[in-house]
């Protein structure tokens, strides 16, 4: 929504309040809606947080929209064509990275890496990929985070069943860990999809 707009929108309710109580002239009446006028609009950026959501679990509006800029982005969107997914969101967010998935986003290994999830806590859904010099050492850290979600982070029974069928596997220098509720379609796609590159 427009600040201005809801700050016109509030000036005008704060206006038709003012002069519904006093007994001041017309005049008087359009300075206070003035002042009120000026003192929402200058007050309105400073109490708006300005908002990063590539800082986030989630990507900007654009970017949501299949404008992500990863280069993995074609290679999950052959995965993402196989059968119904929830929204999901690119995760970027280095403590998130770390804490929750157990990826070093920085680590030397990874040329390129691609962390898709759903961010409701209720449809827990994942698509990560990797593009590493050393696979072997990438398809280890995607074990690890698989463990994770099948021991600690799997909560909800669909959870728990899309955790237990989860697939990590590699296919030439690509990991890949997939979490969701048809997983054998999707690793198909996916390296019949890097097969062809």
């Amino acid at each position: 929504m427009d600040i201005k707009k809801i700050a016109a929108v509030l000036a005008a309710v704060m206006c038709i309040g003012l002069a519904g109580c006093s007994d001041k002239t017309n005049d008087e009446e359009v300075t206070t809606s003035a002042e009120a006028t000026t003192e929402t609009t200058t007050e309105a950026p400073i109490t708006e947080a300005p908002q990063d959501d590539t800082d986030g679990a989630g990507e900007s509006e654009g970017e949501d929209m299949g404008e992500s800029t990863n280069p993995l982005q074609h290679i999950a969107d052959a995965g993402l064509a196989v059968g119904e997914w929830p929204a999901l969101w690119e995760v970027n967010d280095a403590a998130i990275l770390e804490d929750f998935f157990l990826l070093d986003g920085s680590n030397e290994n990874y040329r390129n890496m691609i962390v898709l999830q759903c961010p409701m806590s209720a449809n827990m859904t994942e698509l990560i990929i990797i593009e590493a010099n050393d696979v072997e050492a990438a398809k280890a850290d995607l074990e690890a985070r698989q463990k994770k979600a099948r021991e600690q982070d799997a909560w909800y029974p669909d959870d728990v069943e899309r955790a237990g069928a989860s697939i990590v596997g590699t296919e030439g220098d690509y990991a890949y860990f997939i979490l969701c509720g048809n997983p054998d379609e999707v690793e198909k796609a996916l390296t019949d999809y890097i097969k062809s590159l």
